[in-house]
């Protein structure tokens, strides 16, 4: 039987005899235990003055609205602890609502859950730190009763200011997601932005740096005992989460299983995206593409289309994963315009329709930057045979890839005749927004 079941059956508290009436039902060295607390301003003051410097000091300081709301749940605490100690009975539903209501003013006003969590902790610690540093020998059974329903007290607090805390941050969740959801909306259509910026209360910026994302398939999604579209739902949220995280949720997002279109707020270097993009692959495990374009909110929906296009060419052009920009694929951009110039490059390469291991020696080496020794490995060939096809590819197309001006040529050959081959116009490509 617990201690607090001890109490309302028989009125005493195991290892006393003495009734509880309206005596105190715990007592540490002949005086109530609850004594060190009573003088709830001073002890308020020590504890806050404690949070203050060593919880959340930056979020604690004096003046701030917020320490007098911490201040107030404190001195609510610790009448919970007296009203504990003298009649041995652990906080009602009502006290504990009062909890969940602070808790979830705090997560409003954009206090961290683990400087809140810390608070409670602390502020019980060291409220049992005042009441147990005064017991003598003859009070280790009534210290030892009142620990065991302390940690009780300790439970039921941290249960409920969390409880308030993460409602509260899942209802702000909801309605920033609506929020959010309107903004991005407009943006990538060309309504007016910041019409539905100021009403739903979020930040407009003046420029947006326009990611085009591609996510692939979890390799679970190929397993015959799971369904692919709750693999995909789940490598989704892991995505979503990461990027809320990484970009401390100041992005808008419209986002699906395959991938969807990001925007960040500011200009955002290739190399950031890049950073992000890993981080976001390595937590959603999978492999992620990224295309970027920058642009003023007026630009957004042109920039949006054009990101896409990119990422499109990037999966055409059999590119590895990464983080693209248009300085990383303007040639290639350029070239998926059909016209005679694009066949004209495309038929460069006719020459070698009867040799497709010319074409593959020339792709390969100008995947390998012109290294004929990593040619030579991923063809597993020798080196001098790379040497004579590439002699040969100069000799029935009339460009030498060994020569700057031939290389651009074949190059450009190259992709054209790819995109030539998938019938790519810049009109058919998939676009997203």
């Amino acid at each position: 039987m617990s201690v607090t079941d001890q109490i309302r059956v028989t009125g005493t508290v195991r290892g006393s005899d003495r009734p509880t009436g309206d005596l105190p039902v715990f007592v540490v060295d002949g005086k109530p235990a609850s004594v060190p607390l009573r003088d709830l301003p001073a002890v308020a003051r020590r504890l806050v003055a404690h949070f203050a410097e060593n919880v959340a000091p930056c979020s604690l300081r004096p003046g701030e609205s917020l320490r007098g709301d911490v201040t107030e749940v404190t001195v609510r605490c610790l009448r919970i602890a007296i009203h504990l100690l003298d009649a041995g009975e652990l906080p009602s539903d009502a006290e504990l609502a009062d909890l969940r209501s602070s808790a979830a003013q705090w997560a409003r006003a954009g206090f961290r859950l683990e400087y809140m969590l810390r608070i409670y902790h602390e502020g019980i610690r060291l409220g049992w730190e005042l009441v147990a540093e005064r017991a003598r020998e003859g009070d280790v059974a009534s210290v030892a009763d009142a620990s065991r329903l302390w940690m009780a007290l300790l439970e039921r607090v941290t249960v409920a200011a969390t409880t308030g805390f993460v409602a509260e941050l899942e209802a702000i969740r909801r309605e920033r997601d609506v929020a959010a959801q309107e903004l991005v909306a407009a943006l990538l259509s060309g309504q007016d932005a910041e019409s539905v910026a100021r009403r739903s209360g979020l930040e407009l910026a003046d420029g947006y740096t326009v990611l085009a994302l591609a996510l692939g398939r979890h390799p679970d999604e190929r397993n015959p005992h799971v369904r692919p579209e709750v693999v995909a739902r789940r490598t989704l949220r892991r995505a979503e989460g990461e990027l809320e995280s990484l970009c401390e949720g100041r992005h808008l997002a419209l986002l699906g299983p395959e991938g969807g279109t990001v925007l960040l707020p500011g200009s955002v270097s290739t190399e950031a995206v890049e950073d992000l993009r890993t981080k976001i692959e390595s937590v959603a495990g999978v492999s992620v593409t990224v295309a970027l374009v920058h642009a003023v909110v007026p630009e957004v929906p042109a920039a949006a289309k054009q990101a896409h296009e990119l990422l499109d060419l990037v999966r055409q052009l059999g590119r590895p994963v990464g983080a693209y920009g248009m300085q990383n694929l303007a040639l290639e951009y350029q070239l998926t315009r059909p016209g005679p110039a694009r066949r004209h490059l495309a038929r460069l390469l006719e020459p070698l329709d009867d040799a497709p291991e010319l074409v593959e020696t020339l792709e390969t080496h100008i995947a390998n930057d012109l290294s004929r020794q990593l040619t030579a490995r991923a063809l597993h060939v020798h080196a001098n045979t790379v040497d004579y096809r590439l002699k040969r590819v100069s000799q029935l197309t009339g460009f030498d890839p060994t020569r700057p001006s031939g290389l651009r040529q074949l190059q450009a050959a190259l992709i054209a005749r790819r995109l030539e081959g998938l019938g790519t116009d810049r009109n058919a490509m998939r676009t997203q927004s």
